[in-house]
């Protein structure tokens, strides 16, 4: 497995793996799978073209997450392992190389939103250093 920094000639794997994501766990994410399934290639690359995409590859697509500049910070968003993968470090994998991408950058602070009843999500995040915002479902990791 390996983690792979998407760009715009790599749109397919980020359109395959969020495709995949959303017919599998279609509640932990902010769209839709028909709504995405609609997307043209021109979407795609844009898309990719925002902030960070990351797909994890063994040796297609198995796991995807995103970091996008918000009003608030730094954003974590799209973080999706196939099932067939987790518990196998996908996970830490993608959101450690989004640390360090984030630390290298120049950013202090990565938020994320969580769901509450996410508990998988909420105990990978709480081993890479993510804790509680004073903002419901939300958590965040200083990097120094």
């Amino acid at each position: 497995m390996r983690i792979h920094e998407v760009r715009p000639e790599d749109w397919r794997w980020w359109r395959d793996a969020r495709l995949e994501a959303l017919a599998t766990d279609p509640g932990g994410f902010g769209s839709t799978l028909a709504r995405e399934q609609a997307y043209t290639e021109d979407d795609w690359r844009e898309s990719v073209e925002r902030g960070l995409k990351l797909v994890a590859l063994d040796p297609g697509p198995v796991g995807l997450v995103g970091a996008m500049t918000k009003p608030t910070g730094l954003e974590l968003f799209s973080m999706w392992v196939r099932s067939s993968h987790r518990g196998r470090g996908v996970g830490e994998a993608l959101v450690g190389a989004v640390l360090a991408w984030a630390a290298q950058d120049g950013w202090k602070v990565v938020r994320l939103h969580i769901y509450d009843d996410n508990l998988p999500a909420r105990r990978l995040y709480e081993r890479l250093g993510f804790v509680d915002t004073d903002e419901p479902e939300y958590m965040e990791h200083l990097l120094s």
